[in-house]
């Protein structure tokens, strides 16, 4: 019998008490929680019966969604929103094995922020590890249904005013964007997962199971929707930042030519007077005026002009 260690952790529940619980050892009907597991916990959830290959592509932090079947064991490997992994900034890994005695989490990182309220608020026998497996699929959609609003609301508060967007504005956009783009890469082919299972050829399903999957599948596309749509917005975004950027450029631009046109006559005009050679007016003691405000009035209208026609 496998002892728990400081990161498995068994937890079991039953039909009447369905209250999950930490249990002192291994038995069928358990929960396998594993998270951060070393080189020894790994040969032990080996014991278990897990394949220490998938395992280990579970402890991978680029290791993409997937499902397959090996010696009685289904594996479900998908990625977790906003964790506090020190390589990804985003999502990370997480490993559902399920056996017909037990179910095994099995992640890079420490997700009690997810399984404790899992386990304040979700009532089930861990012994019916299909109806478990689709309400922890359900708690992880929620994690990004929470997200992805988040997201929303701060990016209609960025976005309020397209006009006085600033540079900061755009660089909290691209990180949006990343963190979404992120999301599809990890819901995507979650979905495609969870419409093998929804087959019936990976495990079993009885009409309630069927059920619940199929409505964590629906929760998961219309996430990805939510996030495709997002991702439209802040394209959309960016471009009309990009226009009003380009409108306020040739604005600047054609002011800043107006005035070059303009001051190009008075400049003329000074450097003729300015001439070490005899010119009319020389001796004039109204000179200077005269000609600074002959050269004042030119450039006005000059300005004018081409102000009036832009």
């Amino acid at each position: 019998m496998v002892q728990c260690l400081q990161m498995i952790q068994f937890l079991r529940s039953t039909k009447y008490q369905q209250q999950i619980e930490p249990s002192d050892a291994l038995s069928s009907g358990s929960w396998v929680r594993c998270e951060r597991p070393d080189e020894s916990e790994v040969a032990s959830l080996a014991e278990i019966g897990l394949d220490i290959d998938i395992v280990q592509d579970a402890l991978d932090p680029h290791e993409v969604p997937r499902v397959e079947q090996d010696d009685g064991w289904t594996y479900f490997i998908t990625r977790l929103p906003d964790t506090d992994d020190d390589f990804n900034d985003f999502t990370t890994p997480i490993l559902f094995a399920i056996h017909h005695k037990y179910v095994a989490t099995v992640s890079r990182d420490n997700l009690s922020r997810l399984w404790q309220p899992f386990m304040d608020t979700v009532h089930i026998s861990t012994g019916d590890q299909t109806q478990l497996f689709a309400h922890m699929i359900d708690a992880i959609t929620t994690q990004y249904q929470r997200r992805v609003a988040t997201i929303n609301r701060q990016m209609r508060a960025a976005i309020s005013d397209v006009q006085n967007l600033g540079s900061k504005d755009i660089a909290v956009l691209t990180d949006y964007e990343r963190k979404l783009n992120d999301y599809l890469d990890a819901l995507v082919p979650t979905t495609a997962a969870l419409q093998k299972i929804l087959s019936g050829k990976v495990i079993p399903l009885q009409e309630t199971d069927r059920d619940l999957v199929e409505d964590v599948t629906i929760d998961i596309e219309q996430v990805s929707a939510r996030c495709k749509s997002l991702l439209r917005t802040i394209t959309n975004v960016r471009d009309s930042y990009r226009a009003v950027m380009d409108t306020r450029l040739n604005e600047t631009i054609r002011l800043l030519t107006v005035i070059t046109v303009s001051l190009t006559i008075p400049t003329m005009i000074a450097g003729l007077f300015g001439m070490n050679v005899p010119i009319p007016f020389a001796n004039s003691p109204l000179a200077f005026w005269e000609i600074l405000g002959v050269s004042a009035i030119i450039a006005a209208l000059i300005g004018f002009y081409f102000l009036r026609k832009r």
